[in-house]
């Protein structure tokens, strides 16, 4: 083949391939506050250890969270949460699902405990439905159990829209 035809052709199908490709929209990012209260369902599985720690596994918690985002149905499933309580100090992590009238976000949770009922870690949220796919949310919590039952968290952090 001739090189004066090859070059033009291999130019022009670079050039329609730029002009074909989607042009990839830019993500907005905007700050994420709301506020949780919530109440213990299902206590789980709970054990002392030898050393005296305080173990949960399992537990389901379930209320409301008010934000950013709206309100929505707050849903808690904690992997593993674990108290000394000789010192107050402890750690958790969680699974959580957040239920709106357009659709869900879910995500995860770790924190540490301190002073026996401060709870504080971060969060982070990929899995979205309905309108919020692509949607991911993360920051911070900081809460309190406020008795065996019932806790409320403060959230701050981004959430990012596709």
């Amino acid at each position: 083949m001739n090189k004066k035809i090859l070059m033009p052709t291999i130019v022009l199908l670079v050039l329609s391939m730029l002009v074909i490709s989607p042009v990839k929209a830019k993500k907005t990012v905007e700050p994420y506050a709301s506020h949780v209260e919530m109440e213990l369902i299902d206590p789980g599985k709970m054990w002392v250890s030898e050393e005296g720690i305080l173990h949960f596994k399992g537990s389901y918690w379930k209320g409301t969270e008010v934000g950013t985002l709206g309100e929505a149905i707050f849903e808690e499933w904690y992997q593993h949460l674990s108290l000394n309580p000789e010192t107050g100090e402890g750690t958790c992590s969680a699974k959580w699902l957040l239920t709106f009238p357009e659709g869900t976000i879910a995500g995860s949770w770790r924190g540490k405990i301190t002073l026996g009922s401060v709870i504080s870690g971060t969060f982070v949220g990929t899995h979205g439905t309905g309108e919020f796919e692509g949607v991911k949310k993360m920051g911070s919590v900081e809460g309190a159990m406020i008795n065996e039952t019932y806790a409320v968290a403060e959230i701050s952090g981004i959430v990012v829209f596709p």
